[in-house]
């Protein structure tokens, strides 16, 4: 599969205290997959959609908001990363989610 990058990537501190950045729905659906922490309705949908946006069935944004709904889901700290730019790292990060 081809990488979609996002627009804008993604900080996410990780449960151990790590950050990690992630461009697109091919780098979060690999982590859903085989690192997630919890397994919840949010990571579900999130999965769901990172799937869709690499099968082209659904945007990569969209599976960038879910992918947000799963780390408030999972309590993960995260922060939108402008490209070659590192931020600090919030619980309430400042990026539309849908509801």
């Amino acid at each position: 599969m081809k990488e979609i990058p996002w627009r804008i990537p993604l900080s996410v501190k990780l449960q151990n205290g790590m950050q990690r950045r992630f461009c697109g729905p091919y780098d979060a659906l690999d982590f859903l997959e085989h690192e997630w922490p919890n397994h919840g309705r949010r990571f579900h949908r999130a999965v769901q959609d990172c799937r869709a946006a690499l099968s082209r069935l659904q945007t990569a944004e969209v599976a960038r908001l879910s992918f947000i709904d799963a780390c408030i889901e999972a309590s993960m700290s995260f922060a939108e990363a402008p490209r070659g730019h590192t931020p600090a790292l919030t619980k309430s990060a400042t990026v539309r989610r849908r509801h």
